[in-house]
C-alpha cells in the first residue's frame, strides 16, 4: 500500500505522497459500496471478493499511472523536469 501511495502520488514530493495516501484510503470505502452491490445485481452472487477486486484495481491503477504519468499525480518540479529532459533526449535520438 505504501508503494502504491508513493507511485500514484508522485515520487520525491511529500504533498504528492499525501495525495496518493488520501486517494488510496478513500478508494476502498467507495469500492466496497460499489463492487458488492454491482456484482449482486449483475450476477446474483459475489464472483470476486471486494478485497481482491480492490487489489486488482490498485495494480491496474499503478500500471496505468506508470504508462501515462510516470511522475505521479502531483510530481515535484524537479522530478517533472527530469522526465521532460528524458523525453526530449529520447525524441532527439529518434529523429
Amino acid at each position: 500500500m505504501i508503494l502504491a501511495m508513493i507511485v500514484l502520488g508522485g515520487m520525491g514530493h511529500i504533498p504528492g505522497v499525501i495525495l496518493g495516501a488520501v486517494v488510496l484510503t478513500i478508494a476502498p470505502e467507495i469500492l466496497r459500496d460499489v463492487i458488492g452491490p454491482l456484482q449482486m445485481n449483475t450476477f446474483g452472487r459475489m464472483l470476486i471478493d471486494p478485497e481482491n477486486a480492490r487489489m486488482l484495481l490498485f495494480g491496474l491503477a499503478m500500471v496505468v499511472m506508470m504508462l501515462t504519468r510516470p511522475a505521479g499525480m502531483w510530481p515535484s518540479r524537479r522530478r517533472k523536469s527530469e522526465f521532460k529532459d528524458a523525453e526530449e533526449a529520447a525524441a532527439a535520438q529518434k529523429g
